[in-house]
Parts: C-alpha cells; structure tokens; sequence
C-alpha cells in the first residue's frame, strides 16, 4: 500500500513565565496546524500541560490523536499528534539529565529522555521517536558527556523498537548539528537517514526548499544578536530523521522551514526555533528491486571510539571534582565545628550560619551521593559502548573467517 507521510517538529520554547509571548505563540501554532497538511506532528518544550491541552482541543479535527509524555518535575516537554491512531506509548527516560543544582537551565528538572508513539495506518505501522537532547548553554561544553550518551541511548532505542515498524521517524532538538558527535552516533548506529541528504531544491518556489539553520538564525526575532553576526545561517540542530523497511523506498516530495518568519501581524516568531517539515511517498519496492543501501560501518567504529573517549574523559573529571567538593566541603565542616560557641546570638549571625551549614551539606552531597549517580551512570554507559565495539569486532572477525 502506497501512502504518504508529512511530519513537522517544532521546539516550542513554552517556559511558563519565562518565555516571551507564549501565550500568543501557542494561539499561532495551532492556528497554523488546524490548516497543514501535516498528518504527524512532534512538539518539544510544552512545558505546561496547560498549553497541551489547549493544543489537543483546537487539533481534535485534523489531528484527533495525541499524547504527552510525563516525566520528572515538569514533564518532559514532549508530545506527538496525529492525524492516525496511536496504537502504542512508551517513554524512555536518560539516567544522565544534567545537574540539579543548575536550575537555570533546567533539563534535569523536565525529565528528559525519548518518547515512542507507534501509529497504526491501514495495515501500515508507524514508529515516531520525539525526543529533545541536552543542551551545550556554554562554549565549555560540560554536558558533553550527557548529551553523547543521550545520543547513543537513543540511537540503541530506536534501533532495538524499530522492528517491526514500517517506517521509524525520529523527529526533536537534537541539540547537535551535522558532523557533532552526538548527531553521527543517531544517524549511524540505527542507521537513520537525513533528508537534507537526500532533498534537491524544487523548481516550484512554493515549495518547502532546504532548512538552513533552525536555531539562532538571521530570520528568528529571539536568535542572539551576537550569534547572528557570527553565523547569519544558524545552527541545523533540529531535525526530522528516517529509516524504512527493506521492503519499501521512500521519495522525498518536500523538505524544510515551513513556517513565516513572524508570527502572522506580530513583530515575533513562532518560536526562538524554527520548524521543519518533512513530506516523504512511502511505495513497496518493485519486485526483482533492490533498494541502495549505505553502509556506515567504518564511520560508526570511529565514532563509537570518540564515544567512548568522551565518556573517559568526564569520569576523570569527576573524579577531579569529588576530590575537590569534599576538601572544600571538609573545611567548612571543620569551620564550623571550631566556631561551635563563638557566634553571637543574634538573627544576622543566625542566617549567616544557616547559610554556611547549606553550603557544607551542598559541597558534601555533590561530592558523594551526587558524584556516585553520575559516575554509575557514565560508567553505564561506558560499558555499553565497549560491549557494542567489542561484539562489532568479534562478529568481523567471524565474517572474514567464512
């Protein structure tokens, strides 16, 4: 059976009382997909419920299924629409998420990780990954780590759920561009296909052309000023990704940003992210036909070793840090186990030493509790990276023995 496909993505940037024109934004997302031809759409930032809901009311016509992904403190963020049945939900939650002592940034408090719907269309099924990855925040890029090992967790979902979909989609911020190490871990393990790869410019310029940059980019109202004079094009961080049974092959009709600049009568974006859509014509494959297959095998043995040298690499430095959180946290133990009888009775004196105390227990808790979650969790990962190299070695070696 021959059908089309059309997803769009969209990182919405919906942070309740933090991000500028949210409400007005949401109001225009929906606007604009009760009138798409998008039959599979994947959301990441819906902070709120609220804003969810709103959204599966005003899209109960043209996409009457829905799901959210609940998850941590705030819940993920993450939610898909479709125009066909959900028939399965699931959500994979990354044991590596961030700091929570980083409020300002936040990922540890959503929960993050990566949520499956796997949609039935006619005797068609569907699996679409929506997911949303660490981001760098800093030039020093410290969740490196986080976000390569988000990545290969991915990637290993995506592959052990693919079968026995037709079609698997994964669509979200990535937070990586091609050519980052976390982007090359997803496209290469699965493996999963790039349609900007794959997409020539079309001749009709209503047609949806080549995405250039999707985050901080010359045509969004909330890109940073100064990235812009850098890069005019932004960063390609947010992606739609595919990989079809041997069975089928795909053509891909339309690929890119569909949305305006502004906001329609608005001075503003849709959102600090800009969309992407990708349009694909699912067919069998001729009888006697052989799909072209693209072999990644040489470049996924190098990229799992860079994997593995990052995940080395963040537990030195964390056994750098313990090292250092428990001498500073032993000294001010030590402070105030000396200045035991010494502090005048007084509020200020009071506050200060409530002040102190929590800095202490930080220090310790960071440098024990804190470090051991994330070490085990490195160390997870580490082991699961050197098992897949191992057994990819092991399996060459009993080929070239044939």
């Amino acid at each position: 059976m021959e059908f089309t496909v059309n997803v769009f993505t969209l990182n919405c940037w919906g942070i309740p009382m933090v991000s500028k024109n949210r409400k007005e934004r949401f109001e225009a997302i929906a606007k604009y997909l009760q009138s798409s031809p998008h039959n599979i759409v994947c959301l990441q930032e819906v902070w709120s419920e609220k804003d969810y809901l709103y959204l599966k009311e005003n899209l109960k016509t043209n996409l009457p299924f829905s799901h959210f992904f609940y998850s941590g403190v705030l819940g993920s963020g993450l939610c898909v629409f479709s125009k066909w049945l959900i028939q399965d939900v699931f959500f994979h939650q990354w044991p590596l998420n961030g700091y929570i002592h980083k409020i300002h940034h936040g990922d540890w408090f959503g929960g993050k990780g990566v949520g499956l719907c796997r949609i039935k269309y006619g005797n068609r099924l569907i699996n679409v990954y929506c997911t949303h990855l660490h981001a760098e925040y800093h030039v020093d890029d410290i969740y490196l780590a986080h976000r390569v090992l988000q990545a290969y967790s991915t990637a290993e979902f995506v592959n052990l759920t693919a079968c026995p979909a037709d079609l698997s989609i994964l669509a979200g911020d990535l937070n990586a561009a091609p050519g980052d190490l976390s982007f090359k871990i997803i496209t290469q393990l699965p493996p999963l296909e790039d349609p900007y790869d794959n997409f020539d410019e079309p001749k009709n310029p209503s047609t949806v052309t080549k995405p250039t940059g999707t985050c901080d980019n010359a045509n969004n109202s909330y890109s940073d000023p100064k990235q812009v004079k850098i890069c005019p094009d932004g960063k390609r961080i947010d992606h739609i990704l595919y990989k079809l049974s041997p069975s089928l092959e795909a053509e891909v009709t339309s690929f890119g940003n569909p949305l305006p600049d502004k906001v329609p009568n608005q001075e503003f974006s849709f959102s600090d992210h800009n969309a992407v859509t990708l349009e694909m014509n699912i067919k069998p494959l001729a009888p006697d036909s052989f799909r072209k297959q693209y072999s990644k095998d040489n470049a996924l043995d190098e990229t799992v070793q860079q994997a593995m040298k990052v995940c080395e690499d963040a537990m030195s430095n964390l056994t750098k840090s313990k090292k250092l959180f428990l001498l500073v946290g032993g000294l001010i133990f030590m402070f105030l186990l000396g200045t035991v009888g010494f502090w005048p009775n007084s509020i200020i004196h009071d506050i200060v030493k409530l002040f102190v105390s929590g800095l202490c227990f930080y220090y310790i808790i960071m440098g024990t509790l804190w470090n051991k979650i994330e070490m085990n969790s490195l160390k997870a990962g580490l082991s699961a990276l050197q098992n897949f190299s191992r057994t990819r070695v092991e399996t060459k070696n009993k080929d070239e023995l044939k």
